[in-house]
């Protein structure tokens, strides 16, 4: 009998530091977990997942936070890449990559292009809320998984594509990555220093921001199915997401022809807005008003600025910005980072220090709000720790009731489910058409 050791709240209502180490049979286990995601929002809504590597998953995991029982469906033997997308890793099974994206999920390995692994998702969709895939556009027709063979079978399905250009267009079978979109979406040419080369961000935030737009739209479409009786399919490109989170720097091109040019840490419609140095290090300045420009003028001893016609107003200091940042910038050296966001405390403007990850993990309010969880996987003798759900539902975090799964680690589980035999379970993992995990 195959033992976890699981560090669980009873409730995610339980006090931050309240942790109980609970010895669970992988049966048990499933019991608790279920029991804990019984009073969140999505609770009965079952989502087939299909997707990998980051936006997708993220999307879905969003999703599984929130009470939805994912079931990740990878490839038999190898799984999602980004199992061994490492270093860092965990473990043998675990890089830290995927385990930031998948969990509260269960695991199944199957190959769909055989007729049994078609067979088997078919059965699934049956009883299932959402599909989502992120594979080109036309793959899975092939293999009768598009949305007008799955619709036929469920008509309330909810089906999403994600892909990077959408299933028209010139450019719909172009393959696509974080990197890719946002080089070409024109993230990378406004961002890094000013006059240097196109930067990428340092996260996928390319992949996060489609992830989020992914499980928004699902959650949109399972609200219209309560009110239709019908589900819909739901393309989501990564491309058209990129524009869109160009915000305000794509509204400045569209309205007065303007191209967004890297700046730095600095704003292009908000001056001060941006980066300076400390005595003993960095933080960034926002004063976002006219109002706010003065409580800062005033408490760094300045009080006259404001009525000089040069830096009067937003418009003014933006036309003279240079001159401006240049003052504050050897004003703000002379005192410690400290001293700054101290001194912010009392006004309305905004002073923040320039944190590196390990100092924004251990910040109070991260650590107020719970939100680093930890599970202690016994099988793979590691701990696992990652950024729990961020909303708080009725005062409450929604809590990690899942570590990332095993590849194929509820195979047997769903197969049973299903009403396959133990007999037909082991002919379709002797004939490789699942991977079942003991």
């Amino acid at each position: 009998k195959q033992w976890y050791q699981r560090r669980v709240a009873i409730t995610a209502g339980d006090p931050p530091n309240m942790v109980l180490p609970c010895f669970l049979s992988r049966k048990s286990v499933t019991s608790i977990l279920v029991r804990n995601a019984s009073a969140l929002p999505l609770n009965g809504v079952r989502v087939l997942d299909l997707s990998r590597v980051l936006a997708g998953p993220y999307g879905t995991m969003n999703l599984a936070d929130v009470g939805a029982d994912v079931i990740k469906v990878e490839r038999c033997g190898i799984g999602d890449e980004t199992r061994h997308w490492g270093p860092p890793n965990i473990t043998e099974n675990f890089s830290s990559y995927f385990v930031c994206c998948n969990r509260n999920k269960k695991s199944i390995a199957l190959d769909y292009s055989k007729a049994e692994g078609q067979e088997i998702l078919h059965k699934l969709v049956k009883n299932s809320d959402v599909f989502v895939e992120n594979l080109r556009p036309g793959t899975l027709k092939k293999y009768n998984l598009d949305y007008t063979s799955l619709s036929e079978i469920n008509p309330k399905l909810v089906y999403a594509s994600l892909t990077g250009y959408g299933q028209e267009g010139p450019y719909s079978r172009k393959s696509a990555y974080d990197l890719t979109i946002s080089a070409e979406g024109g993230l990378m040419s406004i961002t890094g220093p000013e006059g240097g080369d196109p930067v990428r961000v340092g996260v996928a935030i390319t992949d996060v921001c489609s992830g989020l737009y992914l499980y928004s739209s699902i959650l949109a479409a399972l609200y219209q199915v309560v009110k239709t009786n019908q589900g819909q399919y739901i393309d989501v490109p990564m491309y058209s997401i990129q524009l869109s989170v160009l915000a305000n720097i794509g509204s400045n091109y569209l309205n007065s022809g303007i191209i967004g040019k890297p700046m730095g840490s600095a704003h292009q419609s908000i001056v001060p807005y941006q980066g300076f140095k400390t005595a003993d290090g960095y933080v960034v300045v926002a004063a976002a008003n006219d109002g706010q420009f003065k409580e800062l003028c005033e408490a760094i001893g300045w009080p006259s600025l404001p009525s000089n016609p040069m830096f009067s107003t937003n418009e003014e200091r933006v036309e003279n910005r240079s001159a401006l940042i240049g003052h504050l910038a050897e004003r703000l050296q002379e005192e410690s980072t400290s001293y700054w966001t101290s001194l912010a405390e009392e006004h309305s403007f905004s002073i923040s220090v320039v944190n590196t990850v390990d100092k924004a993990f251990a910040h109070p309010q991260a650590t107020h709000f719970n939100l680093i969880k930890e599970v202690y996987h016994e099988g793979e003798g590691a701990t696992i720790r990652m950024t729990g759900h961020p909303a708080r539902f009725g005062g409450k975090d929604t809590g990690v009731y899942g570590v990332p799964p095993l590849l194929g680690e509820h195979t047997k589980d769903v197969l049973n489910e299903l009403g396959y035999s133990e007999t037909q379970i082991k002919t379709l993992h002797s004939n490789g058409t699942v991977q079942c995990r003991e």
